[in-house]
């Protein structure tokens, strides 16, 4: 939807990823004007979920856990449900591709881990289809942020960038940034500058899922089960090292597996398959679980990957420092500047569990817990 000039809105948020979808969603229920800039062509964010087969699949975030309390708060709020992750069965472990699998029980009982129903992206999809009409602005890239009057404590804040083959600018009274920190400090400009102890911030965060390579599979049904087996690989054949079950209960007649499709889903090493074409990836990754699985395997419904290390809306062209890293609580990332103007609400920023989907939740919400929206309500944000 193209950008009409419209003047001055209250908030800009940037990035429609969990954080900036539902910063927007609440500052929109509390009666002020918003407007959301995403550069790709979905909502979502690193929730991104495949379907095939009536099935979600996550290739992005997808878990959370029990400390996770705000997740099954904002699932109630937009009546989505969520599913234990299916732990119980035999693992396989694949020392090499010309020798045998090998069956063990993993050794540990993790701790319940939770998932989505319709997968991590169907927060994403619900908290969009409530925003208000003309809201949502998909394919708009924001290149630069700049202050009216600079250091001064007076002045709108300007957001431009690209939408398609046009240039878009758009005046608010405060802008909320939900993108990557560092993506944010590769790919947009500031003026005046950001304070050199932000610049660090953004810069040194590590931008979670940044190294991965996800993988997902759909099968007619989870035949592995029906061998007591859990889902679970462990590989160093490749090329993906790590699977996972991730049928939900919906999808199965009895809840046990013995109807309904089946899928699976895992990582692999960043990289793993960028330049390779498709066909050669979905072959690889059959003849894998093939070795692993048997003949059940070789005919899935749907095979996709997506490596978010190429993802350039994740991860900064300029190379991919903090691979692998989980980020940390930074104080910085919390603060506010242009006297209360600008704020950061990726999942990074978030001082509880940065980086996870209850993180994204605690950062989109910091703003107005912190008073954000009584501020612009009576002028006192500029």
């Amino acid at each position: 939807m193209p950008i009409a000039p419209s003047g001055s809105v209250d908030v800009v948020v940037v990035g429609a990823g969990i954080s900036g979808l539902l910063a927007a969603y609440r500052a929109a229920s509390e009666g002020l004007e918003v407007i959301v800039l995403e550069a790709r062509d979905r909502v979502g964010g690193r929730c991104h979920s495949m379907e095939a087969g009536g099935v979600h699949v996550d290739l992005g975030a997808a878990w959370h856990w029990e400390e996770h309390k705000r997740v099954p708060r904002i699932l109630e709020e937009f009546s989505l449900e969520r599913f234990r992750q299916h732990e119980p069965g035999v693992a396989i472990y694949e020392p090499q591709r010309d020798r045998p699998v090998q069956k063990f029980e993993w050794p540990d009982v993790p701790p319940p881990s939770w998932r989505v129903a319709g997968g991590a992206q169907a927060i994403a999809n619900a908290i969009a289809a409530e925003l208000p009409d003309a809201v949502l602005h998909l394919g708009s890239r924001v290149r630069s942020v700049d202050r009216e009057g600079g250091e001064a404590d007076t002045g709108a804040v300007v957001v431009s960038g690209e939408q398609e083959d046009h240039s878009f600018m758009v005046r608010a009274d405060i802008c909320l940034c939900a993108v990557p920190p560092r993506l944010v400090a590769h790919t947009i400009d500031f003026g005046p500058d950001l304070p050199v102890s932000i610049r660090s911030a953004l810069r040194r965060t590590p931008t979670w899922m940044s190294h991965s390579l996800k993988a997902g599979v759909v099968y007619e049904r989870p035949f592995w089960r029906e061998d007591g087996l859990s889902g679970r690989i462990r590989s160093f054949a490749g090329p993906i090292g790590d699977w996972h079950d991730a049928t939900p209960p919906s999808s199965m007649g009895d809840h046990d597996g013995a109807s309904g499709a089946g899928a699976l889903f895992g990582f692999g090493p960043p990289g793993a398959v960028s330049g390779v074409d498709a066909a050669t990836v979905r072959t690889a990754i059959i003849e894998q679980l093939t070795h692993c699985f048997g003949p059940d395997a070789a005919d899935p419904v749907a095979v996709d990957t997506h490596d978010w290390t190429a993802d350039s809306f994740t991860t900064p062209e300029q190379g991919s420092a903090c691979q692998g890293q989980h980020p940390e609580p930074v104080p910085e990332l919390a603060s506010s500047y242009w006297n209360g103007q600008l704020h950061f609400i990726a999942a990074e920023t978030a001082q509880d569990h940065p980086g996870f989907l209850d993180g994204a939740i605690e950062a989109a919400e910091r703003w107005d817990r912190d008073g954000g929206y009584d501020a612009v309500r009576f002028g006192q944000a500029i």
